[in-house]
């Protein structure tokens, strides 16, 4: 600045008629030379500080000229206010700066205090630097505010935050980081590490990110296993630790940050050597941690070191094996997405061998169609989740022992065993005189009943080629979630054989059913093959106003379409053939499982679809058949001769015959039940087994007599186009202690209900808000889809993580259940109090 500006500024500092007094501290005494010749308006006078007459000074300006304006200049930095008997008089002056960065002071208001701080750090005050300074609107200027204002600008970080600062410094890599190249080039890299050391504790000689990365996850894990980790570990943990497992949450959360994490997490198991030393962990204590993946190795090789063992009932901190598993999936534990589905593997699999020891064949067929129903139906569904999931995620050694202990268990144990006492029971006679619904039954115990009912309107029948049983009840557990959906199932005993061309006969309206050797059909003398065209006729010579269509036309079809196509229509049935296609073809049989899972979710559109795009509500949902899959192929030695067996029909599953068939591996039934003119006869297996044929498909299989193939669902399902809002179960906080004092949680819930065909399901959310309504925690779904009449049963524990903030006893909180779509619908709000200490930004 020359001599003219320096003039010029003074002398406006001056105007105006109150006396002034300006105070110019020269740091480098640049101008000391030059105070004499300095011009400055009438009456303003100049006295010059020596650092030795500031006694006169202030005798001076207080007491012996107390009129004039005056000009201070001292040719020396301002002293410290303890060591300037000035200072009174200082503060109530005007203040020049002659400097530039003490000019930057006055211009952004940065009090003379911190003149100090700003003078260390003259480089990064020069280019674009001080607009992103001012940008962060620092309301209060202290050392440590403009220390962590300048952090900020050389991270990139357009907030004053140390967290987000520090986030984005850590994300710039372990080595080579090019912020932390930045802070050592503005030679502020020792604030940074204060920074570390005041917020999470973080001390060392030689501060490096990775250590610091360190320190924290070892003080996250100290904080889950209650300080039982290994000694060796110890040296790390810091004394903030709230802090440290708030950054670690948030590390593992942030979507730009897990990524990292993952990969940090990974190279810190080798410098802490966790595979050494993770048998020095009680079980219990890895099971409450989530801090690295090798936790959840080590979980799952107990399991399964347990099921190989056949020891089911071994538990982990009261939590069985399945609680363990459900627990390690939910989204709260952060590898909950690498290992779900394997998790999900080892449920199914405790569930096969739980379930099978404990199922037992009842003495008479309509009691096992019963069982089935009532439960036992839920061992193929375990075993089909179980291979659905080991095909997700492949096979591993440790694996392999499970699969076969549970393609043993499932095949030899249940489904043989299962099949030789059905079929043994299952004579003509008993078959003849079962009184439940029979499949060739269902038009008119189901179909028929439905259209007559209260109120009317249009019956969509949905037909799912193979879908068994057990499938159904996935899909109605699906639908229940759905508050716009009522649903309930039954069942009928299919016909045999259970193949597709008879099963989807006696889906039809029917007085007789005649079936030829060849599996030629007619139903009530019209002919019936494997024919959309054929069936429709059959249906509307009984119901004119009605039609049959092809699944994926339907769902093809734009709403234009779909609304002529159920224009004036009473009934319509839809064929779905998604399981049927995939198990039968010779190089997808083993898609079966996978299949069945898409043609779940093909209904559960289907239904949404017709529901807002033509009005429908009213569905019927059945299959033709069930099957069987198993994983393992017979050998051709284990296979059901039939070389010198008289039959005009052979099938895997099943022969047509004239005349009975004698061998002691098969079992033949007249065919009778569907009609006086039907004189032949169908063979099937005795057990689970099928007969030796040329050709593929050997793991999935129908058209004999087992449950799995013939006992058959029936959903019926009414859709509402407004959404319900009763019926819904309630769930509420159980825990009686209000009150929070850790950054960690756990929460039980009760549901209140069991579900019932009345009390639907829900999905909700749970979280913590402020007085104002700000989240202080991640949401956690909870799930309210219990059935059992066991209160017990019904308990529901969550953990909770807070965010970072400062926590005070004296502010009110809230924990907040509300629905899982819309946090606006509030089921209920309970008031805490949250005593962390030493949890800040």
């Amino acid at each position: 600045m020359d001599l003219q500006e320096i003039q010029d500024k003074l002398n406006v500092l001056f105007e105006g008629s109150d006396r002034k007094i300006v105070f110019w501290y020269d740091d480098d005494a640049a101008y000391e030379g030059d105070i004499d010749s300095l011009q400055l308006s009438a009456g303003i006078k100049v006295f010059k500080l020596t650092g030795s007459n500031n006694f006169e000074a202030k005798l001076l300006l207080e007491h012996r000229d107390v009129d004039s304006n005056c000009l201070v200049y001292a040719p020396y930095a301002r002293p410290e206010d303890k060591e300037n008997s000035l200072v009174d008089i200082f503060y109530y002056s005007e203040h020049f700066y002659s400097d530039k960065l003490i000019q930057l002071m006055g211009e952004l208001n940065i009090p003379p205090e911190c003149q100090d701080e700003v003078k260390l750090y003259k480089k990064f005050w020069a280019g674009n630097n001080l607009q992103k300074f001012k940008s962060l609107e620092i309301e209060t200027y202290t050392n440590e505010s403009i220390d962590l204002g300048i952090l900020c600008v050389l991270a990139g970080v357009k907030t004053l935050n140390f967290e987000e600062m520090l986030r984005k410094t850590i994300l710039a890599g372990l080595t080579d980081n090019s912020i932390m190249k930045k802070l050592e080039t503005q030679k502020i890299d020792r604030v940074f590490w204060r920074f570390c050391e005041k917020q999470y504790g973080y001390k060392d000689s030689n501060p490096t990110i990775q250590k610091f990365l360190v320190t924290m996850l070892v003080t996250y894990m100290d904080a889950q296993m209650n300080g039982n980790e290994p000694k060796t570990w110890k040296t790390f943990v810091s004394g903030k630790k709230n802090d440290a497992v708030v950054f670690i949450k948030n590390l593992m959360n942030n979507e730009e940050s897990k990524e990292f994490y993952d990969g940090f997490a990974s190279k810190a198991v080798d410098e802490l050597n966790v595979a050494g030393l993770i048998t020095q962990i009680p079980l219990a204590d890895v099971v409450s941690s989530d801090a690295l993946k090798e936790f959840d190795d080590n979980i799952i090789d107990w399991i399964a070191a347990k099921l190989e063992d056949q020891m089911l009932d071994e538990k982990i901190s009261g939590m069985t094996i399945p609680e363990i598993c459900e627990t390690r999936s939910k989204s709260g534990y952060h590898f909950s997405s690498v290992y779900k589905e394997k998790y999900q593997m080892l449920i199914a699999a405790y569930h096969v061998l739980k379930e099978v020891s404990l199922r037992r064949y009842q003495s008479t067929i309509k009691d096992a169609v019963e069982d089935y129903v009532g439960g036992t139906y839920l061992i193929d569904t375990y075993y089909r989740k179980f291979y659905y999931y080991l095909d997700r995620i492949g096979m591993d050694t440790n694996m392999e022992k499970i699969r076969d202990l549970v393609e043993n268990m499932y095949t030899n144990k249940y489904l043989t065993d299962f099949s030789n006492k059905w079929n043994q029971l299952l004579t003509d006679e008993e078959y003849d005189a079962y009184t439940d619904t029979r499949q060739e039954e269902f038009y008119s115990q189901f179909v028929k009943k439905f259209m007559s009912e209260a109120g009317g309107g249009r019956v969509v029948v949905i037909i799912s080629d193979g879908m068994r049983y057990e499938c159904a009840r996935e899909l109605l557990d699906n639908l229940d979630l759905d508050e716009k959906c009522e649903a309930k199932i039954d069942h009928m005993l299919g016909v045999l054989p259970s193949e597709t061309t008879l099963g989807m006969a006696s889906l039809l309206p029917n007085n007789s059913i005649q079936v030829d050797g060849n599996l030629d059909i007619y139903v009530d003398e019209l002919h019936c093959g494997n024919s959309t065209a054929e069936r429709q006729k059959i249906l509307q010579n009984i119901v004119p106003k009605s039609a049959c269509y092809e699944f994926d036309s339907v769902m093809q079809a734009k709403q234009a379409e779909l609304r002529e196509m159920f224009q004036d229509k009473d009934l319509v049935y839809i064929y779905q053939n998604q399981i049927d296609q995939r198990g039968e073809g010779m190089r997808s049989d083993n898609e079966v499982f996978n299949a069945c899972q898409e043609a779940i979710k093909e209904i559960q559109i289907m239904i949404h679809r017709l529901t807002g795009y033509v009005s429908n509500t009213r569905y019927l949902i059945t299959a033709d058949h069930g099957f069987i899959y198993k994983r393992d192929k017979l050998h051709e030695s284990d296979k059901i001769k039939v070389e010198k067996i008289s039959a005009s029909y052979k099938n895997k599953r099943f022969l047509l015959s004239e005349e009975p068939i004698s061998n002691d591996a098969l079992v033949s039934r007249c065919m009778a039940y569907l009609g006086k003119l039907n004189k032949g006869f169908a063979t099937t297996p005795i057990g689970a087994d099928i007969i030796r044929m040329p050709g593929g498909g050997q793991n999935y299989v129908h058209g004999g007599s087992s449950l799995q193939e013939m006992v058959v669902p029936v959903l019926k399902v009414i859709t509402f186009k407004g959404k319900q809002e009763t019926g819904l179960v309630n769930v509420e906080l159980s825990s009686f202690h209000h009150r929070v004092t850790n950054i960690e949680v756990k929460l039980d819930f009760m549901q209140m209900e069991a579900v019932t065909d009345t009390v639907k399901p829900r999905r909700l959310q749970a979280f913590f808000v402020d007085a104002d309504g700000a989240k202080i925690s991640f949401p956690v779904p909870i799930t309210a889809n219990i059935k059992s009449d066991d209160a017990r049963d019904r308990l529901i524990q969550e953990k909770f993580t807070l965010k970072s903030g400062r926590y005070s006893r004296d502010q009110e909180y809230f924990l907040v259940i509300a629905d899982q779509d819309d946090e606006k619908k509030e089921l209920h709000r309970y008031k805490f109090e949250i005593d962390i200490s030493d949890l800040a930004y």
